[in-house]
């Protein structure tokens, strides 16, 4: 990548927040539980890329106050560093802490999207419903290392995070997926905000939650393309 010397750093550390770790968050929690472990096997599935290369061309570089073609080839770099055949950059280890990070890097690009298109953006909405399943999935306990859950192929994994926020899943384990998605998006300590005050939102990423749990993560990432 070029070295750009400028005033002022901010617009591209919100480059870098909102392409490289907003496309971590948005696609690893869904390839996760579509039965991947690393980040170059994702790149290899044609769903999980194209939806994370939409999610990236059509949803975030739109909503950056930066040329658009100086962001379209750093989203291609982006890609090309998540393929490389050196790293194996383990889903796991970036789905610590998702409940902040999906706030610090996806919802700007989301809020600012509806902002500006007045409509809702199909992958970014995705992937908060990749986010709900993955902190549901068939929880077995809460200890002391974590909320242990398990992924559709009987794997048990353990999530990383805020003490608060895995109680939170705990406590609504036994929920429906209505309820679930509403005690979520309503929940203001994890968003700073109501998100069930955005039209149709609840309804979207409930109709997104039901269609991962019941045909799989990989029909959701084709839904989306």
């Amino acid at each position: 990548m070029p070295v750009h010397v400028v005033p002022d750093v901010t617009p591209y550390k919100k480059r870098k927040v909102r392409i490289l770790n907003g496309a971590h968050t948005g696609f690893v929690l869904g390839g996760y539980l579509a039965g991947y472990n690393i980040v170059r096997d994702c790149m290899n599935d044609d769903a999980i890329r194209t939806y994370m290369n939409k999610m990236l061309y059509d949803e975030v570089i739109p909503t950056l106050p930066l040329d658009k073609q100086d962001l379209k080839d750093f989203a291609a770099a982006v890609q090309d560093r998540f393929n490389n055949p050196f790293v194996n950059h383990e889903l796991l280890s970036i789905s610590l802490n998702s409940t902040s990070k999906w706030k610090a890097r996806n919802m700007p690009s989301f809020i600012e999207y509806i902002n500006n298109e007045k409509k809702l953006p199909v992958c970014l909405t995705m992937s908060l419903a990749f986010y709900i399943a993955f902190y549901s999935s068939n929880i077995q306990e809460l200890n002391d290392k974590g909320l242990l859950c398990k992924r559709p192929n009987g794997d048990v994994y353990t999530i990383s995070d805020d003490r608060w926020a895995l109680e939170f899943f705990n406590s609504h384990k036994a929920d429906s997926a209505d309820k679930l998605v509403n005690a979520v998006l309503s929940n203001t300590q994890m968003w700073d905000q109501d998100l069930t005050k955005i039209s149709g939102f609840e309804d979207a990423v409930l109709k997104d939650l039901k269609l991962i749990r019941e045909q799989g993560a990989l029909a959701a990432f084709k839904a989306c393309i």
